[in-house]
């Protein structure tokens, strides 16, 4: 896969709050992409409350150098969901890849049956609460970090023809250095079970845990984001 597309639909960039159930906080942020540490993109992320109350999440991510750029490869991602007292629901999600190749894909969180749809086929699934898509369980993650829970977190998520948990695991405070300056973050890592890849994320502490550095490595290959910029 692609590491400008793999990084966008990995990407975790949400402002969680102080605590679990204080509300969101919009915001924008810019993300710079490497691939073998030489750029190759750029991710704007962005996070706001739309006219009917409900929030979404936004992302775009540009080719700028490298081979990405000479085939025009650009990707766009819209989450829509609902904050509850209980958490996260998923309402809508949106992906669209443009370039060389074109693939669009899309996701319905109903109260009776969640759809999922590909270039492949349609994929149906009972409704159950709190189902996230690939975007929004970043800030699930996030919110659970920042309300101290910090052992083995698992959320239910929908991802083309799978709806399974994905688990994830804290490992600890570290500083990292990236665009945005020298900072202290939450150390985690996505756990998976018969694959190779490895992805790991680091959430700013003092940035409302908004992650500050990404690194997936996929059989020899991989990608970085390392936060540019971020506003409120």
């Amino acid at each position: 896969m692609n590491p400008l597309r793999s990084a966008t639909l990995l990407l975790i960039a949400l402002a969680a709050p102080a605590t679990a159930q204080e509300t969101l906080r919009p915001y924008v942020a810019e993300y710079e992409l490497l691939r073998a540490s030489a750029p190759e993109g750029r991710t704007t992320i962005t996070l706001e409350k739309n006219e009917s109350g409900d929030w979404q999440l936004s992302s775009h991510t540009r080719s700028t150098q490298g081979l990405a750029a000479l085939t025009g490869l650009d990707v766009k991602e819209i989450s829509t969901f609902r904050l509850t007292p209980d958490g996260l629901a998923c309402l809508h999600y949106r992906h669209r890849l443009t370039g060389l190749r074109k693939r669009e894909r899309q996701v319905e969180c109903g109260s009776e049956e969640i759809i999922s749809r590909d270039h492949r086929g349609e994929y149906r699934f009972p409704a159950q609460a709190h189902v996230l898509d690939r975007q929004i369980v970043s800030l699930a993650l996030a919110r659970d970090l920042a309300a101290g829970r910090k052992n083995e977190l698992t959320y239910p998520v929908v991802d083309r023809e799978r709806l399974e948990p994905q688990r994830y695991r804290a490992l600890g405070e570290e500083t990292v250095t990236v665009p945005a300056g020298t900072l202290r973050a939450i150390k985690v890592e996505r756990l998976r079970q018969n694959s190779d890849r490895t992805t790991v994320t680091w959430f700013g502490v003092e940035q409302g845990l908004v992650p500050v550095r990404i690194v997936q490595s996929d059989d020899g290959e991989g990608f970085e984001l390392r936060l540019v910029s971020l506003k409120r």
